[in-house]
């Protein structure tokens, strides 16, 4: 699991200043996480790149309106990323593609996922859990980042990463994943003022 990057303020600014040098900067800092992050979400490495590409052209359109600090910019970048990924979902989902024996798989393994079998549990989680999921172990965020990327309240965040986590645990009946200590140790950093 990666730590997230920090974006700071400096950066912000040159931002919505539209400077070259902070949007390459931005991306050296974001697309490897989100890049994992949206393949997360849709198990498609070429989708997931096209996700992580209309994020930055929408924050070269968006730059000047930008507000608030790193922490909001970074939790920007991860929303639309999101919604980009929940969108080519319900595109598939209207439109599902018919394998035959000429077209590969699209289904991609992604090596900063788990194995195929955990990435193939994760895809029959709903859209909200697949993302905590991701969003808490493999990107490896806070309980406080990912309600601000969801734009929820950590308590709400917590509980559907507890129902998420038992949820892939039951999808995985023949893999041991060691989700309930995890929870575990989130809820004791949460009630003991430690950073979750």
């Amino acid at each position: 699991m990666s730590r997230p990057s920090i974006v700071d303020d400096d950066l912000v600014n040159g931002i919505r200043a539209r400077s070259d040098e902070a949007f390459a900067a931005l991306y050296r800092i974001l697309a490897s996480d989100l890049l994992s992050f949206a393949n997360g979400m849709l198990r498609d490495r070429g989708a997931a790149e096209d996700a992580v590409q209309q994020a930055f052209l929408e924050l070269a359109r968006a730059a000047h309106t930008i507000t608030g600090d790193g922490r909001s910019l970074r939790a920007w970048m991860y929303r639309s990323v999101r919604f980009t990924c929940l969108d080519e979902v319900r595109r598939r989902k209207r439109r599902p593609e018919e394998p035959t024996d000429r077209l590969p798989d699209t289904g991609r393994v992604d090596p900063s996922l788990p194995d195929p079998t955990v990435q193939e549990a994760l895809m029959r989680l709903s859209d909200r859990h697949r993302a905590i999921v991701v969003l808490r172990h493999v990107i490896g965020c806070s309980v406080d980042e990912i309600a601000e990327i969801l734009g929820t309240n950590r308590t709400a965040v917590y509980a559907a990463s507890v129902r998420a986590e038992r949820r892939l645990a039951k999808e995985l009946t023949n893999v041991e994943y060691p989700f309930d200590a995890a929870s575990q140790q989130v809820a004791d950093q949460d009630t003991t003022g430690g950073t979750g």
